[in-house]
């Protein structure tokens, strides 16, 4: 749980931060704009015994608490782009092609808007309690958190890392 927390947050220990997500102080929680809900943290766990640390805890956003007011569509390549493109690889004598994986592109696409979600912090390890001084940011057993980047299971990642994705392209001239 450390560990995904300081992913989300400024870090912890070996781990790098992303700043996705900033614990709010008491006096800012009544500054939460009026047309936000605070959701809740979703605390996935589960054991992968392959791993370097077997032991895996995901946190993502209640999603569907939130009403985000703009468009949720992306547009992703259809079976005929796929099929011409895999055909092209083919048929190209020579040719080569690359795939990556981007573990966290989404972790980094900042948001058009701020979102909020509320984690009890009995469910919070008190090493990390510690650290980022939670304990003075708690109000009634929860601490605020506001997400300033895309986390997973918010209604809007897909097309904000679209966006992002296709502007950065675009400035390269793809």
């Amino acid at each position: 749980m450390n560990i995904e927390l300081g992913r989300l947050a400024q870090g912890y220990k070996d781990t790098k931060g992303t700043n996705t997500i900033i614990f709010i102080s008491l006096n800012k929680i009544p500054g939460i704009p009026q047309d936000r809900v605070v959701t809740y943290a979703r605390i996935e766990v589960d054991y992968r015994p392959q791993k370097a640390d077997p032991n895996r805890v995901c946190i993502t956003v209640g999603g569907n608490l939130i009403e985000y007011p703009y468009e949720l569509t992306k547009r992703t390549a259809d079976l005929t782009i796929s099929k011409a493109m895999w055909n092209s690889v083919i048929s190209t004598p020579g040719a080569k092609y690359v795939c990556a994986d981007v573990k966290n592109f989404y972790l980094e696409t900042p948001l058009d808007r701020y979102e909020y979600m509320g984690m009890p912090i009995k469910l919070t390890p008190l090493e990390f309690i510690y650290l980022y001084d939670l304990s003075i940011k708690a109000k009634n057993g929860y601490v605020y958190i506001e997400i300033q980047k895309v986390m997973d299971g918010l209604p809007h990642e897909g097309i904000l890392a679209n966006k992002l994705l296709k502007d950065q392209l675009a400035y390269h001239d793809y």
